[in-house]
């Protein structure tokens, strides 16, 4: 148990880091980068699966009349 107090007593400081806008950015750039692509793809499919769950059901109720 010493060895555990002694490793996270206050003697140590811990380095301090601060993230500036300068470090952010690439991070932010990625994103908006990978969101323009994978939201019309997104878009798309749930297109395409709305379809294939809508579609039949209009087709059959419209072939019943």
């Amino acid at each position: 148990m010493d060895a555990i107090a002694v490793m996270t007593a206050s003697t140590t400081p811990l380095p301090t880091l601060s993230i500036t806008e300068e470090m952010l950015e690439p991070l932010i750039q990625g994103v908006i980068a990978n969101v323009t692509v994978i939201l019309p793809i997104g878009l798309g499919l749930m297109a395409i699966f709305l379809g294939i769950r809508i579609i039949p059901g209009l087709i059959s109720r419209f072939t019943r009349m």
